[in-house]
């Protein structure tokens, strides 16, 4: 069995990770023997649901009392890095929770540690297992749709994450706002189907102090260029929507194993085909297509034990995830003030002033 150790027991481990471990612990997959959490409440918590896991103050803590095979890092993007190292460091290799980290140079640290220890980073995008996505960025890499492809994408409501700690809305602990959360999903999907992304153009509505609600993004790639607009505050047109000279596609993540597509003959909506394994059996054995967010992430699990176990590739690198780091980079060094049109002029003067970037160097 693989041994797992998590370092983290906040919400996205009680409410997304610990039914597909039990699950995978029960199939005799794995075995989590360690649970890191300064909150020792919460890491005893989290180890009871397992057989033999013990909770653990911190990682030094963890390895001096135990050997694991696969770290799962689930702590705040700013100790992503400093966990992730540790883990190299004692031979583990690396599943760790989005977004990476919250610097391009932690990204590298991170990178440079696998490999100084011939271990696998996998960053934890479970979009990258909705079957709709992986059939569009297949028929925009073979030129199904034409050529000068444009996007509009668009994700926003209202928060409602179960959060354990008020660590989210802390900017030196997670390094930012909505677009570290919701927008880090987004710009893999489309660094997925376009290419490595930059950023010539952002906006978002932070303060002093706090994190942005809302963001607003121009975005170039090799293979396309678009707008994506992300939000914790209130619904917008949600969807991908891809435009190029031989067609139109529309992705909605309601509905994942689907999307539409345009072409000479009218609008048709088309059955997605790509799936993945659902178990460890050598040849690839069942296969899936997840019906939703949740069941992602047992395949993204069994994808990250078949890396380790066959040496499959993982679908998101440490050096894939950089590139998106350096487009979240860029969008907060370039972040200007998002237009509030609704409010009198005198409040979005008063706005302006107030946002995080007002006053500081260009």
């Amino acid at each position: 069995m693989i041994r797992i150790l998590l370092i983290g027991a906040g919400a996205v481990v009680e409410e997304l990770y610990q039914f597909p471990l039990q699950r995978l612990e029960k199939a005799k997959a794995v075995e989590v023997l360690g649970v890191v959490d300064p909150n020792e409440s919460r890491g005893r918590q989290i180890a009871s649901k397992f057989k033999r896991a013990r909770a653990y103050p911190d990682c030094a803590a963890a390895f001096r009392d135990g050997s694991y095979d696969l770290a799962i890092i689930a702590s705040p993007p700013a100790l992503h890095a400093e966990h992730a190292c540790a883990a190299f460091e004692h031979g583990c290799h690396v599943l760790c929770e989005k977004p990476m980290t919250t610097t391009v140079a932690d990204a590298d640290r991170m990178n440079a540690a696998a490999a100084k220890a011939n271990r696998t980073l996998g960053v934890a995008y479970p979009r990258r297992f909705y079957s709709n996505f992986a059939d569009v960025a297949r028929l925009v890499a073979n030129g199904d749709l034409g050529e000068d492809l444009e996007f509009t994408y668009r994700e926003g409501g209202t928060y409602g994450w179960k959060a354990a700690t008020d660590a989210a809305f802390r900017r030196e602990r997670s390094g930012g706002g909505v677009l570290l959360d919701i927008g880090v999903h987004m710009l893999d999907q489309l660094a997925w189907i376009f290419g490595d992304p930059v950023v010539t153009r952002s906006f978002d509505d932070s303060f002093e102090g706090g994190v942005e609600t809302n963001s607003l993004l121009s975005l170039v790639f090799p293979r396309g260029r678009g707008v994506m607009q992300v939000s914790w505050e209130y619904p917008l047109n949600n969807g991908l929507r891809i435009r190029g000279s031989s067609g139109e596609v529309i992705l909605d993540n309601a509905d994942i194993r689907t999307y539409r597509r345009k072409t000479p003959q009218g609008w048709s909506l088309v059955p997605a085909e790509t799936s993945w394994p659902v178990d460890l059996a050598p040849t690839g054995g069942k296969r899936t297509r997840p019906a939703g967010y949740g069941p992602c992430f047992e395949a993204e699990l069994i994808a990250m034990l078949r890396c380790i176990r066959y040496g499959e590739a993982f679908p998101v690198t440490g050096l894939q995830a950089a590139s998106v780091q350096a487009a979240i980079d860029q969008a907060y060094e370039r972040a200007e003030p998002l237009e509030c049109p609704w409010l009198p002029e005198d409040e979005q003067v008063a706005a302006r002033a107030k946002h995080w970037k007002a006053g500081q160097p260009q």
